[in-house]
C-alpha cells in the first residue's frame, strides 16, 4: 500500500472512529497498528492548504447567467473584465453589440450590460 493512501485510510479510520467505533478499531487494527485507535490524537488541519488560490466567479450579460470563469483570488477588475469578455457564450449573448458598461464586483460576479 502506499504511503499516501495508508495515511489517507488512517485519517479516514480517525475521523469515522466517534460514529463507528468497532468498525474504525478494526480497520487500524488491520492496518497493523498494535495500539487502540481511540488512545490516538485527532488529526489535525493542515492550514496552509485551506486557503482557496482561486475563485469561481459569475458572468452575466443584461443579468443573465451565461457563463463562470475561474480567476486568481483578488484579481483587478481589468484582468477580470477582459477574461469575461472573451468568454465564447458572452461575446454570443453580446450579439456583437459592445459593451456599455461592465461592472466588477471582486471575487463574485461579472456583469455586462450592453
Amino acid at each position: 500500500m502506499g504511503a499516501v493512501l495508508r495515511e489517507g485510510f488512517e485519517v479516514v479510520a480517525k475521523l469515522i472512529n466517534p460514529m463507528m467505533p468497532h468498525l474504525a478499531e478494526e480497520l487500524w487494527q488491520t492496518m497493523g497498528h498494535k495500539t487502540m485507535l481511540a488512545d490516538e490524537p485527532w488529526p489535525k488541519a493542515i492550514d496552509s492548504l485551506l486557503i482557496d488560490d482561486t475563485v469561481t466567479i459569475a458572468v452575466q450579460v443584461m443579468g443573465k447567467l451565461r457563463a463562470t470563469l475561474e480567476l486568481p483570488k483578488d484579481c483587478d477588475s481589468k484582468t477580470a473584465e477582459e477574461a469575461a469578455l472573451k468568454i465564447e457564450n458572452v461575446v454570443a449573448a453580446m450579439n456583437g453589440k459592445p459593451a456599455k458598461k461592465v461592472v466588477v464586483v471582486p471575487n463574485r460576479i461579472i456583469n455586462v450590460v450592453i
